[in-house]
């Protein structure tokens, strides 16, 4: 499981990430709540995190899950306030690709699921119509995908 490899930012308690709901209006799925609490995001030093999407040729590599954190870079209410007027309804930043693309959760509707979002068209596939890739339906299924490799 990822969370053997990740350097955490520590955890969060029901309280803190009921806070961070408050903050995002926002109320997180289960398995995404259990995460925080164990983890509160984090990277892992020395290896990459590896994602296929089924849709895209290159490999996607996680830079960072993002937490509760005073560290603005990898601050979960820093990073969905910045990006706020882009993002759809219901929806909320949890990573950062080593590109700056992001991984999102979109919560209802449709398209409901976790998707990358390639915000710096640094994909192939990457157009003007189309700049944000299908890849898991809950988190737990995106974290099952995650591949970890020595650099």
């Amino acid at each position: 499981m990822i969370l053997n490899n990740l350097q955490c930012f520590g955890r969060l308690s029901n309280f803190e990430i009921s806070e961070l709901e408050q903050r995002l209006d926002l109320k997180f799925p289960s398995d995404y709540k259990e995460f925080l609490s164990f983890s509160n995001g984090g990277y892992v030093e020395n290896e990459y995190m590896l994602i296929q999407a089924p849709s895209l040729t290159d490999e996607l590599v996680i830079n960072f899950f993002l937490g509760k954190n005073e560290d603005k870079n990898v601050d979960l209410v820093s990073w969905n306030r910045d990006f706020n007027d882009e993002l759809p309804a219901s929806t909320y930043i949890f990573a950062v690709e080593y590109g700056g693309g992001m991984f999102i959760h979109i919560l209802e509707g449709a398209d409901r699921g976790i998707y990358f979002w390639d915000s710096n068209f640094g994909l192939p596939e990457t157009s003007d119509e189309e700049n944000v890739f299908f890849l898991a339906n809950t988190f737990s299924d995106f974290l099952a995908m995650i591949k970890v490799e020595k650099k």
